[in-house]
């Protein structure tokens, strides 16, 4: 509930709209999706309602209890939810494309964790099959979290957001203090840790051998993306 609360500003309707754009530009026939950082399924119920066939984890449980119980009140096309690690995941059946959103891929701290991310992700993909991703710059975080505060909350709870970023590190750090009216005593703390990549050195660390890269489009457009973006979605094809 507190996730949804906080991502009530993104349009995930427009967001689905977009990838589609992105599947027809790329001209894959994409009827299987899976999302391997899906929260708690928004996105992909806008997906399902387009016609295609989803799925997806999050390493959060709790939120994958929230996904699994908005596909339960879906009378048809309902997506399939589950609890896994992105870094290390199989799947049975292979996925014509795979997405990893709202920059779930900067929580890859280093190199050798984006590796096994994209090792799994390339298992799990049709020959020619896309990877989506999106990237927070480094324009983003100086712009908007370097250093943020905010309060705020509804009938059933409170929380306190604190965001800072460190450049000699390029680390940005997002922390939640969470408590239930119920009990204002009681406060729970998340910690949040990215790495802020430029985007060279994603292009230099995505394996060859694995993947070509399509297009590094600016957030949500078909626009060349730059250091100047706020968000670059990457399309990767799968060898």
């Amino acid at each position: 509930l507190v996730y949804d609360f906080l991502m009530r500003h993104v349009d995930y309707r427009a967001w689905a709209q977009y990838l589609e754009r992105v599947f027809d530009r790329s001209n894959k026939d994409v009827v299987r999706i899976l999302d391997i950082s899906c929260g708690t399924g928004t996105l992909l119920m806008h997906l399902s309602l387009l016609g295609y066939r989803c799925a997806g984890f999050d390493y959060s449980k709790p939120m994958v209890r929230i996904a699994g119980l908005k596909s339960r009140s879906r009378k048809k096309m309902k997506p399939l939810f589950w609890a896994a690690d992105m870094q290390n995941f199989s799947v049975k059946k292979k996925y014509d494309a795979i997405l990893c959103t709202y920059d779930s891929i900067n929580y890859c701290l280093n190199s050798e964790r984006f590796d096994c991310v994209m090792d799994s992700v390339a298992s799990a993909l049709t020959t020619g099959g896309l990877f989506i991703f999106d990237v927070s710059t480094l324009k983003n975080s100086m712009d908007y979290f370097q250093d943020y505060y905010d309060r705020d909350g509804t009938d059933e709870f409170e929380y306190i957001r604190q965001s800072y970023f460190t450049r000699k590190t390029r680390t940005q750090v997002n922390e939640f203090y969470l408590c239930r009216r119920s009990e204002p005593d009681k406060w729970y703390h998340e910690f949040h840790k990215q790495r802020i990549y430029a985007l060279s050195e994603i292009r230099n660390i995505i394996p060859a051998r694995l993947f070509n890269v399509l297009a590094a489009y600016e957030g949500f457009s078909l626009r060349e993306g730059s250091e100047k973006s706020d968000r670059v979605h990457f399309v990767l094809v799968k060898k």
